[in-house]
C-alpha cells in the first residue's frame, strides 16, 4: 500500500520539478546573459613618441547588444565575461565627444569604441554591428 502511494507522488514531484526548470529557461534575464556571451570586448593601449613628446591613447572597443540608450546622454551595451553583463558609456560631459550613428535603438547590435587621449578627453563612437555573434578580429 505504501509503495503504491509513493510511486505516483514521486512521479508528480519529478513532473513539477521538470516544469519549473523549463520555466526558468524562458526567463528574460537569460536573454541578457546570452547577449553578454555573444559580445566581445577589446582593449588596446598605444604610445606615440615624437620630438614634441610621448602621447598615449587607450582604446576600449565593445561589440554587443544595446540594453539601454538615452540619446545624447548614455548607452548601455552587453559585455562578455564580467559579473555585470552590461557596460555604460557616457555620451555627454565636458571631456567627451560622442559620434552615434543614426537609428541606433535598444536591441540593436553595435560596436562602441571609446578612445581616451593623454589629457583624459574621451571620444565615443557607436556604429551598427553587422553580426550578432562576436567574431570580429580586427581593431580598425
Amino acid at each position: 500500500m505504501l509503495k503504491t502511494l509513493l510511486t505516483p507522488t514521486c512521479a508528480m514531484a519529478l513532473l513539477f520539478a521538470g516544469g519549473s526548470v523549463a520555466v526558468g529557461q524562458n526567463n528574460p534575464g537569460n536573454d541578457s546573459r546570452a547577449a553578454a556571451q555573444s559580445s566581445k570586448e577589446e582593449k588596446d593601449s598605444s604610445k606615440t613618441v615624437t620630438k614634441n613628446g610621448t602621447t598615449r591613447t587607450d582604446t576600449d572597443t565593445v561589440y554587443g547588444k544595446v540594453e539601454g540608450f538615452e540619446p545624447g546622454k548614455s548607452i548601455k551595451v552587453s559585455v562578455p565575461g564580467t559579473v555585470l553583463t552590461t557596460k555604460s558609456f557616457d555620451l555627454s560631459g565636458k571631456d567627451v565627444t560622442a559620434n552615434v550613428a543614426s537609428g541606433i535603438k535598444v536591441g540593436d547590435w553595435v560596436r562602441v569604441r571609446e578612445k581616451t587621449d593623454n589629457s583624459g578627453h574621451k571620444t565615443v563612437t557607436v556604429d551598427p554591428s553587422t553580426e550578432k555573434k562576436a567574431t570580429h578580429g580586427n581593431k580598425s
